[in-house]
């Protein structure tokens, strides 16, 4: 058995369960378009009323929560897409098609943008133009160099999916993939003892020779379990391949830690909600673990002591952690219990554009200028924020169509070839065994 021979698997209930017109997932894709809406007028608000960014750093981040429901959606249909019975190697062909082409457009918008003096460039990326444009290629540029060198300012949460996509593909050469629960509960538990973990382990301000090599131990560690778990030897080398890229990364993200392990654990309460509605586990306990999930945000929420946020000089309280994720849990459960009903039309399109919107909008707020006076009453305020908002949908729609669609049909192909391919070859080893 091999690695492609691990993934294979057949469509889960849930396939036939929740998908609703066109063959999407119709809950999804407005869970999408509300999130990625959120973050907009989150970024654009943020810019054009100080009292409202005040507001948002000290009691509810409406970009944070939009951010969160991306989260618990990616845990949710991701291991659904890894195990609809396509080869991991086909999975990752049709996640880089899905991804990168459009994330390096805007990348590349973004330099032309800052040539013309249109879009604002991090002072420690152009300190070193060539080496951060590099890193910020591979698109896990949050965990190799910090917030500081992101060319696209929205797009540190890809580098989290990237990595979790990593942490699924090593469960499933693990045969671990299923364990949902187990590893839901783990996630959530190593919350509050992350937060005791230094971040950026490798290149950080803490690094040194003991945190290289708490690094290097739990990658070794990690590659031998899991190459000890994959059923044959080719499965074993990717194992040891997948763990030697994911745990550096994650070890050396440049945030608070307890953060990067509430990410992760939130996307794995995703997967144990996908679980429960594919029947593969009761509803009992599928809400259970949501659950025990809120639980352990609004807990942990209780131990933060306030601060004085630097940016706004607002006092912030332990408030605003619970005030700001949890909605975003309430959403999404809402949603799925929604999920048998149809959805408006409007809002499923904006699932649609909703990773083009989710990039291209940080790009807007730049390169369009403001409104400096009210017009028929509107104040300019107002007017830029409407601005910002329909450029960005109307942008979204067109990178939609002429990029991100036409590289994911591609992505389709390629992984209908790739499985037909490994069909013929297990098809002629059955004949000649």
């Amino acid at each position: 058995m091999t690695v492609d021979d691990v993934a294979a698997a057949p469509i889960a209930p849930v396939e036939r369960a929740v998908r609703g017109r066109g063959g999407r997932f119709e809950f999804l894709d407005a869970l999408r378009g509300l999130a990625a809406l959120a973050v907009v007028i989150q970024h654009s608000s943020e810019r054009l009323w100080p009292g409202y960014f005040r507001f948002s750093v000290a009691h509810f981040g409406l970009g944070q929560f939009g951010v969160f429901v991306f989260f618990i959606v990616s845990g949710f249909i991701i291991p659904a897409s890894l195990e609809r019975g396509r080869s991991l190697g086909a999975f990752w062909v049709g996640r880089f098609l899905r991804l990168y082409p459009l994330f390096w457009a805007c990348l590349i918008a973004a330099m032309i943008l800052h040539s013309i003096h249109r879009y604002d460039l991090p002072t420690d990326f152009l300190a070193h133009p060539a080496l951060e444009f590099s890193k910020n290629l591979t698109m896990v540029q949050f965990f190799l160099g910090g917030p500081d060198i992101q060319v696209v300012g929205a797009s540190w949460s890809l580098s989290y999916e990237l990595a979790f996509y990593l942490f699924l593909s090593l469960l499933l050469i693990g045969r671990l993939n299923r364990r949902s629960i187990p590893l839901a509960v783990l996630a959530l538990c190593l919350i509050a003892p992350g937060a005791a973990l230094p971040p950026a382990l490798l290149n950080g301000t803490h690094a040194n020779v003991i945190t290289r090599s708490m690094v290097a131990v739990a990658t070794i560690l990690v590659a031998v379990v899991f190459a000890r778990l994959a059923a044959d030897r080719h499965a074993a080398l990717a194992a040891i391949l997948l763990a030697f890229i994911t745990v550096p990364l994650v070890l050396n993200q440049p945030g608070e830690s307890v953060l990067t392990f509430g990410y992760f654990a939130t996307m794995f309460v995703g997967t144990v909600l996908y679980r429960m509605t594919s029947g593969e586990i009761s509803a009992r306990r599928g809400w259970a673990v949501f659950g025990f999930a809120v639980c352990v945000i609004f807990g942990i929420s209780l131990f933060i002591e306030p601060y004085s946020d630097q940016a706004t000089g607002v006092m912030v309280t332990w408030l605003k952690q619970p005030a700001t994720i949890i909605p975003a849990y309430l959403l999404f459960a809402s949603a799925l219990l929604l999920r048998r009903h149809t959805f408006p039309r409007p809002l499923l399109f904006l699932g649609r554009i909703s990773y083009s919107l989710y990039l291209v909008h940080a790009l807007v707020l730049d390169a369009l200028p403001r409104w400096t006076c009210s017009v028929a009453g509107i104040p300019a305020a107002w007017l830029t924020l409407c601005t910002w908002v329909i450029a960005a949908l109307v942008i979204a729609a067109v990178t939609y169509r002429t990029i991100e669609k036409p590289c994911h049909n591609l992505g389709h192909r390629l992984m209908t070839k790739i499985d037909a391919r490994k069909r013929a070859e297990d098809h002629r080893r059955t004949v000649a065994a």
